[in-house]
């Protein structure tokens, strides 16, 4: 933000500022401390939920994109919601421009989705599935959707990327990793 204040005022600003300082995802499953066995984990992260302390967070996330060959094609198929999409965050940062801001929401959402890998055949002849590739699979994700306020006209929302739950050693500022967890974005 203080690269932005330095900017002429007339400059238009980047539609890209990164995840929200503050985003706070509460963790699910093993990474959630147990009420039972660690209260005081778990206490601690209900409460940080509730007062929304603003900590460092992820910066721009960058994706990784592999190189395949040319006779392979990719086919993504969503099958069903599993259950329906959830706001679990909200955000908003005010920007050093009059009637600037920007505002992020983060949206869980858990579905049954598949990836299968196709193989050309060569001229004439069909794409075969590669084996081991295309079944279901149970995913969750933190879609993030972003709208910015320049000038006090409002833009209309776009995908700004996805997220993952936040770390509860990040939240309670300990150094300890958390425990092994499943694919973070499945289940």
């Amino acid at each position: 933000m203080q690269v932005l204040k330095k900017q002429d005022a007339g400059a238009s600003l980047p539609m890209d500022l990164g995840l929200l300082e503050g985003t706070f995802v509460m963790p699910t499953g093993r990474l959630k401390p147990s009420l039972l066995s660690e209260p005081r984990r778990r206490l601690a992260l209900e409460w940080y939920l509730i007062k929304k302390k603003p900590r460092p967070k992820l910066g721009l996330r960058r994706s990784k994109i592999s190189a395949r060959p040319r006779n392979e094609r990719l086919r993504w198929t969503l099958r069903k919601f599993t259950r329906a999409p959830k706001f679990v965050s909200h955000r908003v940062a005010i920007l050093p421009y009059k009637g600037s801001a920007l505002r992020q929401v983060v949206v869980r959402m858990q579905s049954l989705q598949s990836l299968g890998r196709y193989v050309s055949g060569g001229p004439g002849r069909p794409e075969a599935l590669v084996k081991g590739t295309g079944n279901e699979k149970a995913v969750t994700e933190y879609l993030v959707l972003q709208r910015r306020v320049w000038k006090e006209v409002e833009e209309p929302w776009m995908i700004w990327g996805t997220t993952e739950e936040t770390d509860p050693n990040t939240v309670l500022g300990l150094n300890t990793p958390a425990p092994a967890t499943v694919e973070a974005k499945s289940r």
